[in-house]
């Protein structure tokens, strides 16, 4: 069977929710990803649930070496979206915003097309990743399960 673009769209989403789980070894309820690939930038970031604490990289693990190797995994994830969505003739998100929870399985993904984080908008991507933070912890979040 011909892989077709949802297929190699999704496995490359399920390995950034791998990634981001055993990032948190198996401990988040919940996994918040965030990427943004805008012309010449690409950025990725999470946060977790845990316990019913909203935790970021640097709650989860302390080595900061262990931290940029795994947000350069997940930006190298990015760069494989982009890439399959060239491959295939399809737009490339500006944005994507992943929900995974871990006790049910279910995946809830955003997707934006428009330019975001750009030197056009003024906003960088830790601005917007920041702000959803916020979002959540405050429990304004939109695009939650």
């Amino acid at each position: 069977m011909n892989k077709v673009f949802e297929d190699d769209f999704l496995d490359v989403q399920s390995r950034i929710i791998a990634l981001c789980v055993e990032f948190a070894d198996n401990k988040a309820d919940k996994v918040y990803a965030y990427g943004s690939i805008e012309e010449n930038s690409i950025s990725f970031n999470t946060f977790f649930n845990i316990g019913g604490q909203i935790k970021t990289t640097n709650n989860v693990v302390t080595d900061t070496d262990t931290i940029w190797d795994f947000l350069d995994l997940g930006e190298s994830d990015l760069e494989k979206i982009k890439e399959i969505c060239i491959h295939y003739g399809k737009p490339v998100p500006t944005e994507l915003k992943m929900i995974y929870d871990c006790k049910t399985g279910q995946i809830d993904t955003k997707y934006q097309y428009n330019s975001i984080c750009s030197a056009k908008t003024g906003i960088d991507s830790s601005e917007i990743f920041l702000k959803w933070l916020d979002e959540v912890r405050n429990g304004r979040d939109k695009t939650t399960l």
